[in-house]
């Protein structure tokens, strides 16, 4: 495939801040909206690409629109060569550091100008990674919270989604509120339905054994942050001690955070977030060092870029499907029969619907 050569003319920034329905729950927090940063990049040819990146929090939207408005400010001019731009970037903001909004905003540039690059070969953006596009399995991410909530949750996933497997939040006060939470999902998704459970890094190393042991009994399938992210020992020993898996890796940051956390054996399965393993570039990074381990790889929520990266990705495991920005695009991602169905438009296949894009929008 010959790529013709491109050059950055700028690139446009602009926010929008959407309500979540329903919103996410989870033992520390509720988050009832949808702050995206979308950056769109701008040729001299006419090729255009664009990304987004959630930063959680409205209160981040300003502060994050501005570090890619800023660092965008200085690639005008320069050619369109994303890995190069992403090691130059890093190496740029070495001194101040390349964690937090900083590394959110160089994941948001870089997923943008791989879109425009995939826009301007005509390829959907797997493909231009040497992958293909195909059908990819999902798991139902669920944003309620206790018992009744999660079990009618559960049950609408795998009736309207085909889910074969889902995943909630736990870390209620008493050990036995979760295991009848549990109890309750798996009375609504039956005894086929794989059963995943998030603890957001809120257990002691202690109370993280106890629970891990008593949620294997009930044939969860995975654990996934059960301590801080940085406790690399804590849940290397907390493996050592459970059959389940130990799941993580969306707050990891960049390439080598990941790699740092394998290389201690705190997880058995990994799960990097586009927007902090550094998009694109650093996710194809990631994925290697996860085949190197034989460590298999899903996905953390951005469906879209997700269901480009996937397939490029030697151990592929489940996409997250928890979709942010749906009602804001002309085509959500498909999912049929519990697979998300990869579009083979071009970039990462995203198009804005503009009426809602101005409605939600946020004046940053």
């Amino acid at each position: 495939m010959v790529l013709p050569p491109l050059t950055i003319q700028g690139i446009a920034v602009r926010a929008v801040d959407a309500p979540l329905d329903p919103p996410l729950r989870n033992s520390l927090n509720v988050i009832p909206r949808a702050p995206l940063v979308i950056a769109e990049v701008r040729t001299v040819q006419g090729v255009t690409g664009q990304a987004y990146v959630f930063p959680y929090t409205p209160a981040a939207l300003g502060p994050v629109a501005a570090l890619v408005r800023n660092i965008g400010e200085g690639l005008a001019g320069r050619a369109l060569a994303p890995a190069v731009l992403w090691a130059e970037l890093h190496n740029n903001f070495r001194i101040l550091g390349t964690e937090g909004l900083v590394q959110i905003a160089l994941s948001c540039l870089d997923m943008a100008l791989w879109d425009t690059l995939a826009r301007a070969a005509g390829v959907p953006l797997c493909r231009l990674l040497g992958a293909e596009p195909r059908a990819l399995p999902i798991y139902a991410s669920l944003r309620g919270w206790g018992g009744a909530m999660l079990a009618e949750e559960a049950g609408q996933a795998v009736a309207a989604l085909g889910a074969r497997a889902v995943k909630f939040k736990l870390g209620q006060a008493r050990l036995e509120d979760d295991l009848d939470t549990v109890r309750a999902v798996r009375g609504a998704v039956g005894a086929d339905v794989e059963i995943l459970v998030d603890y957001n890094q809120g257990l002691t190393r202690p109370e993280a054994e106890r629970r891990g042991l008593a949620l294997e009994a009930l044939d969860v399938r995975w654990l996934e942050e059960p301590l801080p992210v940085d406790d690399d020992a804590g849940l290397a020993a907390l493996r050592g001690a459970l059959r389940v898996p130990v799941q993580g890796g969306e707050n990891w940051w960049g390439p080598r955070g990941m790699a740092r956390a394998l290389e201690a054996g705190a997880v058995d399965l990994c799960m990097p977030d586009a927007m902090k393993i550094g998009g694109v570039t650093g996710w194809m990074q990631a994925a290697s060092i996860a085949a190197a381990k034989r460590i298999p790889m899903s996905s953390h929520i951005f469906i879209e870029a997700s269901a480009q990266l996937l397939p490029a990705t030697p151990t592929a495991h489940w996409l997250e499907h928890l979709d942010v920005a749906g009602p804001l695009l002309r085509q959500p991602l498909e999912v049929r029969d519990g697979m998300a169905l990869v579009p083979e438009r071009p970039g990462l296949g995203m198009e804005w619907e503009a009426a809602a894009l101005s409605r939600w929008a946020a004046d940053v």
